[in-house]
């Protein structure tokens, strides 16, 4: 007997594959088990979801005894790059050799089966770069796109010595599929060091449509890495700004990272929110036409000013 499922079902479907951390997965399969409808055509489906959420909360009870959740990952930084690449496309190497993770670095094909995240520096600030598993890992999914879906940046990892413009087209489709438009997204050939990547770089160069951003590194000659992180930032779009007080010299040491457009106004509430009701102008070094030039409290920011608030 034929279940006809509802279109409600295959919305709540979606969102479940979507949802990221133990306690979300565990909401979002009990909204949609609440989608089918009872009959005999659904009797099996519904027995597996039940028997789906009661190890969900049995590894929610195990999680809370034990500590967080494996499969969330909690945001560091400046920014959040999440990388995305089949099996062997250097992903994890790229992750080593740009931060202070250790992921299983190997030959063969699924040795990243949970989220790893490291911090890799860029001047005076970190972004947090996510190794996830490799696409075609069918069980992670879900959790797979929801992190991606709420990452700034996304990092393509493609292998240029196999067909590199036919994966970064596998991987665009992809993230299609999960419906994660608008994103920044940054194709990153890998294995340049390689004889045999010259042709393929060529080849991913010449598939690249209007806009799309890419460029081919090394992690054993580290060719190209230095690059990839201010790739990397100025994708992220947000802005370092440093605070001044009246009379003394900037901090040059502690910025805030802001997204890009962020006012004098907002600055001011980032860094206490009795400033908002007290500020009068600001004095602001480096994109100001005068430097040190009095400005209104909507005046935007931009990376590298320094910041004097008058209150």
């Amino acid at each position: 007997m034929p279940a006809n499922l509802p279109p409600e079902y295959y919305e709540a479907e979606k969102l479940y594959k979507e949802a990221q951390g133990i306690e979300a997965r565990i909401a979002a399969l009990e909204a949609l088990i609440s989608t089918v409808p009872k009959h005999k055509g659904t009797d099996k489906l519904r027995a597996d979801m039940r028997k789906r959420l009661s190890k969900l909360r049995d590894s929610g009870a195990k999680s809370k005894k034990g500590g967080r959740d494996p499969y969330s990952v909690q945001r560091e930084g400046a920014a959040q790059a999440a990388l995305m690449g089949f099996a062997n496309s250097g992903k994890s190497a790229l992750v080593e050799a740009l931060t202070n993770a250790h992921p299983v670095v190997a030959e063969y094909p699924m040795s990243t089966v949970m989220p790893l995240s490291g911090m890799m520096p860029y001047e005076d600030i970190y972004i947090q770069l996510v190794d996830l598993p490799p696409i075609g890992y069918e069980s992670s999914d879900g959790w797979v796109s929801g992190i991606i879906r709420n990452s700034d940046v996304i990092l393509l990892a493609v292998d240029l010595s196999d067909a590199p413009q036919v994966q970064a087209g596998l991987l665009l489709e992809q993230l299609h599929k999960w419906g994660i438009t608008g994103k920044r997204v940054v194709i990153v050939g890998t294995k340049n060091d390689l004889s045999q990547t010259v042709e393929g770089a060529s080849a991913l160069c010449g598939s690249l449509t209007e806009g799309q951003n890419a460029l081919s590194v090394s992690t054993i000659s580290g060719e190209g890495l230095e690059e990839l992180k201010e790739v990397v930032f100025n994708a992220s779009e947000v802005i370092r700004v440093y605070s001044k007080e009246p009379g003394k010299e900037p901090d040059m040491m502690s910025p805030f990272t802001l997204p890009a457009g962020t006012t004098v106004m907002e600055l001011a509430k980032k860094i206490h929110k009795d400033f908002v009701l007290n500020i009068k102008h600001a004095r602001v070094w480096g994109s100001a036409k005068i430097q040190g030039q009095k400005v209104q409290r909507d005046y935007a920011l931009r990376d590298g000013d320094v910041v004097e608030l008058h209150l």
